[in-house]
């Protein structure tokens, strides 16, 4: 039954291993993340899981299963409008929520369009039901818009509109790396050429290899902090990689386009800009005592999922998060730009408030003429022809 294993691992053997289906999906989603769902196998998931293959099939029949599940996994977390609006409205909130919970997960669209049963099975496709039907379409006829809505948002690429297409300018990338400690990252002054540099007032700061667009930051030893500046006239990636402390991000100066945070990493200060586009923020299982600051009024959505501990988002707490919280400040959802925050089951102490940046951010240049217009997006023009189908009647 199970090539290249001998017997399947007992019910009682997986719970020793506390291998679930929550954490099977999981495990499956980061795997994709990093591999491309070219790479998910049962062979390099159950090796990621550090099980054996054959123990995977007492929680999926197959590959075509796990797709379902990994398609339910990413609808069921597809933030949902707040009740109340206009139905043309929420509509567009609902297509642009499944738009950037698409954009988050790496192949989402392959996934999802492998599955299509998941798609009339989720919440999001009721939701988008709902809000035809309020507009005055019958019940068949909503839930066939409903559907032509998530197949648009799902084939469709980034929209001309959408804040997640890149912008002029290579990106750069920094990683602070393993067991690295006291680093603090800043902008450079406005005139800065070099891709990064070390002040002039420091006598010591964190190691850092560049290769192209690429900056790595090694093992910082001794005392005190390595400072590095950045070149604020590029934007930028973050990734802190586990383990690392002590480390502080103030890039309120700098056109950040997204931050990732590893399982391990410790006592994170960041001081945001005011974000272009939809910025993703990650904070991965294990991270403990972040703190993030982001400029007055800006906006955030914030998806926390179960398990996080010492949770604070503005006025909002809870000691544990005992179901995933949706947050999001006034407005977040109709707002271009923003930032999105994903955090994890086990991650601890975390906060999001707010404060006034000293530095202005330099602006990066955008790449091509700019429109004379705002054209029209296809889901839009969709809606169009809902309102001159009820009219029409």
């Amino acid at each position: 039954m199970f090539r290249g294993e001998s017997f399947p691992v007992s019910p009682e053997g997986e719970r020793q291993h506390g291998l679930t289906r929550e954490r099977l999906v999981s495990a499956a989603l980061g795997l994709i993340n990093e591999e491309g769902l070219d790479g998910l196998s049962m062979r390099a998931l159950a090796d990621r899981l550090e099980v054996k293959a054959a123990s995977l099939y007492w929680h999926v029949r197959d590959r075509s299963e796990l797709l379902g599940l990994l398609a339910e996994a990413i609808l069921g977390t597809v933030v949902r409008p707040r009740p109340g609006a206009a139905w043309r409205q929420n509509a567009i909130a609902t297509g642009a929520a499944l738009q950037r919970r698409i954009s988050a997960q790496k192949d989402a669209a392959r996934i999802l369009l492998e599955a299509p049963d998941a798609l009339e099975r989720s919440d999001t496709y009721a939701d988008l039901k709902g809000q035809m039907q309020t507009a005055g379409l019958q019940a068949a006829e909503a839930g066939d818009v409903a559907l032509m809505v998530m197949t648009q948002v799902i084939t469709a690429r980034a929209p001309a509109e959408s804040p997640v297409v890149e912008r002029g300018g290579d990106v750069a990338s920094i990683a602070i790396d393993s067991g690295s400690r006291g680093v603090i990252l800043r902008a450079g002054p406005a005139d800065m050429q070099e891709l990064i540099r070390v002040p002039p007032d420091q006598s010591g700061a964190a190691p850092a290899i560049v290769r192209g667009e690429q900056v790595v930051v090694r093992r910082l030893r001794g005392v005190g902090r390595g400072e590095i500046e950045l070149n604020p006239r590029r934007p930028w990636k973050f990734k802190i990689q586990a383990p690392t402390w002590n480390t502080v991000l103030d890039v309120g100066g700098i056109d950040v386009r997204e931050i990732h945070v590893d399982s391990g990493a410790t006592n994170l200060e960041c001081f945001l800009p005011v974000p272009r586009g939809a910025v993703p923020i990650h904070i991965s299982s294990g991270v403990v005592n972040v703190s993030m600051h982001r400029p007055r009024g800006t906006a955030v959505v914030a998806h926390v999922h179960t398990g996080a501990v010492k949770l604070k988002l503005d006025d909002f707490s809870t000691r544990v998060a005992i179901f995933d919280v949706y947050w999001q400040s006034e407005g977040a959802l109709q707002a271009g730009d923003r930032f999105d925050l994903d955090v994890s089951s086990g991650v601890v102490d975390f906060e999001v408030d707010t404060y006034t940046p000293r530095v202005e951010r330099v602006e990066t240049p955008e790449a091509g003429p700019k429109a004379k217009g705002k054209a029209a997006s296809a889901l839009e023009i969709l809606l169009d022809g809902v309102e001159a189908r009820v009219k029409s009647r």
